[in-house]
């Protein structure tokens, strides 16, 4: 698996797209972190700035996934298996 995009809504200074990654290849790996969730699916709440992020991803042939934080989502990512 190779995470291609990160689209973040967090500070760089809060979260790192670095961390963001590792939060991600954890999950996929069996790991959870307790403050994240990983979804495959888009929360119900899905504002209209993430379903463009989710249709560029998908247009480029990436399967994507969303970070919550809080029931918020916090990043977009973009990747292959």
């Amino acid at each position: 698996m190779k995470v291609l995009n990160i689209f973040s809504w967090l500070p760089e200074k809060e979260i790192s797209l670095e961390q963001l990654e590792q939060i991600f290849t954890d999950y996929k790996a069996g790991s959870y972190y307790k403050e994240y969730v990983v979804l495959s699916e888009p929360p119900s709440n899905v504002a209209e700035d993430i379903l463009t992020c989710k249709d560029e991803l998908l247009k480029d042939g990436n399967n994507v996934a969303y970070i919550l934080k809080d029931e918020n989502i916090i990043a977009v990512i973009g990747y292959k298996e």
